[in-house]
């Protein structure tokens, strides 16, 4: 809502004499009071808003609906089209583990829906940027966790955080809801 700094008197208003109607007047008023008192409470959830850094239930909420609208367009479109490994692995690594889905070598590349050889190639680059680590070995020893290294989680962190400033309310109302009943910090 935007502020006028001065009140504009309708022509209809004006009796013979060039003065407005009282009733009118009050009206004007009134409205301009009331259109600031609401211009105050928008500005202020704004500000309230901006400065509330989004919690981790609420990044991991938001990266795992990336991740889900991800695998939706390439049902619908293909992944040839839209290929970025790296990114749906980065996802996948952030959003999977706090669901309780731990991923191996094999089981990142079936994240991003990548062939093993592309999906190792991938997390070769990811593991040499220093974003990925191969973790402790799972409770079959031959199979090795993989898992974002700290500056990977700070990265992932500062995207997500970003895309959430832009989108003011990750998920509809309800999700909401559903996410503290059952307090597991991602949409079922």
């Amino acid at each position: 809502m935007s502020r006028q700094d001065q009140l504009s008197i309708p022509t209809t208003a004006i009796s013979g004499s060039g003065e407005l109607d009282g009733d009118d007047l009050l009206l004007q008023l009134n409205l301009r009071v009331r259109l600031d008192e609401i211009a105050d409470v928008e500005a202020e959830q704004l500000r309230a808003s901006a400065r509330r850094p989004p919690s981790r239930k609420e990044l991991c909420a938001l990266a795992y609906k990336i991740y889900n609208s991800r695998r939706i367009r390439e049902r619908i479109v293909g992944r040839r089209l839209f290929g970025e490994p790296a990114w749906d692995m980065l996802l996948a690594l952030y959003c999977l583990p706090p669901r309780g889905e731990m991923l191996t070598v094999t089981g990142l590349n079936y994240a991003a829906n990548v062939n093993q050889t592309t999906g190792l190639r991938w997390q070769k680059t990811l593991t040499d940027l220093g974003l990925i680590e191969r973790g402790p070995a799972g409770i079959d020893r031959r199979k090795m966790l993989i898992r974002l290294t700290q500056p990977g989680r700070e990265l992932m962190l500062r995207l997500l955080t970003r895309l959430f400033q832009y989108e003011p309310r990750p998920w509809p109302d309800g999700e909401a809801r559903e996410l503290e009943a059952n307090g597991t910090g991602a949409i079922q």
